[in-house]
């Protein structure tokens, strides 16, 4: 569960957020609407832990993961639309990253470093599935069609 309890955010220029309350309850699917500088992106900065509130509280379990597309992000045009929305899942795409290599290294491996290379990609493997890395890689293929991009 994240609540957000009387948040309000003031910068120099003025205030953003004012007396802020609402809660988000474990398989809850949430959307922030509003205008251009009603503080939809200050509340996700504030939730993600990237900005502090001036007054207020946020209330989240510390094993809660939290990742967003910025309004503003800058795009590598080296990468594909997939590309760039597994980077939103830092540790999986680490290790996703990580087993590339290493298939990459077994094509050239020798026999006693191919035995080394199936260990490290076994480890690896069961660490990808602890984060639910597959489960994640079928959420994005089902996500881009829906969002107008191909798989």
């Amino acid at each position: 569960m994240l609540r957000l309890e009387h948040i309000s955010k003031i910068y120099p220029t003025g205030e953003v957020l004012k007396d802020v309350n609402w809660e988000v309850k474990p398989g809850d699917r949430i959307g922030l609407v509003g205008v251009n500088g009603a503080g939809k992106s200050t509340q996700l900065k504030i939730i993600a832990g990237e900005v502090e509130p001036t007054s207020g509280e946020v209330i989240r379990p510390s094993s809660l993961h939290i990742a967003y597309l910025t309004q503003e992000f800058e795009v590598d045009p080296t990468r594909t639309v997939k590309e760039e929305f597994w980077r939103a899942f830092t540790e999986a795409n680490s290790v996703h990253e990580d087993l590339l290599q290493v298939a990459r290294d077994m094509e050239t491996a020798t026999p006693q470093e191919l035995d080394k290379l199936l260990r490290k990609m076994d480890r690896l493997q069961r660490q990808f599935e602890a984060l639910d890395g597959y489960g994640l890689e079928a959420q994005i293929d089902k996500i881009l069609p829906e969002m107008g991009f191909e798989p």
